[in-house]
């Protein structure tokens, strides 16, 4: 049961009935927009729900925070966690967790989880989309059309039947894009750096070299990290053997805009689909970053969306669901203590 205790600052304060208040003393900041759902899982707890929180209004209300819960609002770090001393829990609504000092946090004690069950359907489903869409020319024909052109020969597609496809990443949102891909009959190869023993009936365990010679498609769903941080490149694409679909759905830093510019120029790189970029606040492109995008947007072999992979409403509500039972699991092994 939620009783509301009133508006302040455009935030909404949640708290439990008297008679649970004393085994339920942890303080629960919400500072991104969630799904309804997640509030009535919490409704045992003190919540202040605050999706239009001011950045400079935060840390005031971080001192006596034991919970926080958040999206994209900004990237948490060593300077907010130390504004938060009673902090046990950093919840992400989401993925990826590049957002989150995480190591320092795990060095206070503060236990960190994600929920990159909540919308690893929604990111495979809009990545097959992207490729079948590359495929057949879709995005290209249909520029055409809209400038009065109906041209068919040259806007030939291929069958997803008949290529190889590489998966980079191999967790929740590789593997459910396997499940997707095995009914089209086409060869599904993944690659991972940190799991093994994935291989099946549909899908071949591969290193990643292997993948670079066979593939036609190469799907990145990686987190970002030291190991991916601009791993498509310029080496890279130049040791992939054949000329190849790209498509980037996990972190925009994975890819190097300039070398897949480069190779998409000299056609060894056919079609890109990208739903994530390395700086994703328009507003502040330098002349470089404007130019690059530039070209994307003008080449009609190139899908760009604006990171909605992930972002459905199944998934909106489905996060809240993940997230939500896995706080509360860990809030009843953890009770508050002052």
């Amino acid at each position: 049961m939620l009783i509301f205790l009133g508006f302040l600052s455009n935030m909404v304060i949640f708290a439990p009935p008297k008679y649970l208040r004393m085994q339920t003393q942890h303080h629960i900041l919400i500072i991104d927009a969630v799904h309804e759902i997640l509030l009535h899982k919490l409704a045992a707890y003190k919540v202040v729900y605050a999706p239009d929180i001011e950045l400079d209004q935060l840390g005031a209300k971080l001192r006596d925070v034991s919970v926080l819960i958040l999206r994209s609002k900004l990237f948490f770090s060593k300077e907010w966690i130390d504004k938060a001393p009673k902090l046990k829990y950093i919840g992400r609504l989401g993925s990826g967790m590049d957002n989150i000092d995480v190591n320092y946090a795990e060095s206070k004690g503060i236990k960190c989880q994600n929920a990159p069950e909540g919308n690893s359907n929604a990111v495979a489903e809009q990545t097959l989309g992207m490729l079948l869409s590359l495929l057949s020319n879709i995005p290209r024909a249909s520029a055409e059309i809209a400038d009065g052109h109906w041209n068919r020969t040259s806007n030939q597609g291929v069958e997803l039947r008949n290529l190889t496809v590489g998966i980079i990443g191999f967790g929740h949102v590789g593997s459910r894009l396997a499940e997707l891909l095995a009914p089209f009959g086409c060869q599904i190869l993944a690659y991972d750096r940190f799991i093994a023993g994935f291989g099946g009936e549909s899908v071949r365990e591969v290193s990643l070299k292997e993948l670079q010679m066979l593939a036609d498609v190469v799907t990145l769903h990686v987190p970002l990290n030291e190991f991916s941080d601009e791993m498509i490149n310029h080496s890279f694409i130049t040791t992939m053997k054949k000329p190849f679909y790209l498509l980037n759905l996990s972190r925009g830093r994975v890819v190097k805009i300039f070398d897949v510019i480069n190779g998409l120029e000299r056609k060894k790189i056919m079609g890109v689909g990208l739903d994530v970029l390395p700086n994703e606040k328009l507003e502040t492109f330098t002349q470089k970053e404007q130019s690059e995008i530039s070209y994307l947007i003008d080449n009609k072999s190139v899908i760009l969306t604006p990171h909605i992979a992930g972002l459905t409403k199944d998934s909106y509500q489905h996060l809240s669901v993940i997230l939500g039972d896995k706080l509360r699991i860990w809030l009843k092994s953890y009770p508050f203590v002052n």
